[in-house]
């Protein structure tokens, strides 16, 4: 695959949104539209302050218990296909590229590649705080498809990436509709579901589920070999985590 994908707009994805234009909600609600980018902004703000010494233990255990930078910056999909530097905690070990294994697939609870920390931050999606900053920045919202790695793209279908038409999110519906229980193809069907059927209305249901699916921590990580694989991964190519 072509490493120009981590620089610039991919043209398999604009081709996709353009010939589904029809398909997307969000294009043609522009009040709707107008009012998730408000809340994104005044809800993202707050709690950045207020989860700011959460964000400042995070990074010191990070920091204390296991060599390597606080802060990853992993490159990912962003809207229309554009993709930009996404920043998480740390939660696997320094040697571990990208905070993806070649090749390996799921990254579980107990997974060896884990610092001693990385599965409970995996678990209460601590290690995603920071990407509150790039919800204020509008290259991500509260709620839309988890951004995807761009060397993913190869798997996808063009019906699937119709989910590029919308920010990614921090949270998204496959979250709260079992997403370890579903294999890779059926959550990115999932996320075009969500991109057609987009309402505000979504969004509230699913930033409540995201709380009731955390505070019962069910389903938040992968259990070993729980996950069915829907396609092949040919060598050196990354599973990213939804």
């Amino acid at each position: 695959m072509n490493a120009n994908i981590e620089l610039a707009q991919d043209e398999r994805i604009a081709k996709a949104i353009a010939d589904r234009k029809n398909q997307i909600p969000w294009r043609r609600k522009h009040v709707q539209r107008f009012v998730k980018r408000v809340f994104d902004v005044i809800a993202a703000a707050p709690l950045l302050l207020l989860l700011s010494p959460v964000m400042m233990m995070v990074g010191v255990l990070v920091r204390v218990t296991s060599k390597g930078l606080v802060l990853l910056a992993q490159t990912r999909i962003g809207l229309d296909g554009v993709p930009y530097r996404m920043y998480k905690f740390r939660s696997m070990v320094a040697d571990s590229p990208d905070g993806f294994a070649e090749g390996s697939g799921e990254v579980t609870g107990s997974d060896e590649r884990l610092t001693p920390i990385g599965g409970w931050l995996r678990a209460w999606r601590l290690d995603e705080l920071p990407q509150l900053v790039h919800v204020l920045s509008g290259k991500m919202s509260l709620v839309g498809p988890r951004p995807d790695i761009p060397i993913n793209l190869d798997f996808y279908t063009p019906e699937q990436m119709l989910r590029f038409a919308m920010p990614p999110g921090c949270t998204a519906w496959t979250f709260t509709r079992g997403v370890f229980q579903n294999d890779w193809s059926t959550r990115q069907d999932i996320n075009v579901d969500y991109v057609r059927r987009w309402s505000l209305w979504l969004d509230v249901k699913i930033l409540v589920g995201t709380l009731v699916v955390l505070l019962a921590q069910k389903n938040t990580v992968p259990e070993s070999n729980a996950v069915p694989r829907s396609r092949a991964l040919s060598p050196g190519v990354a599973e990213g985590r939804e």
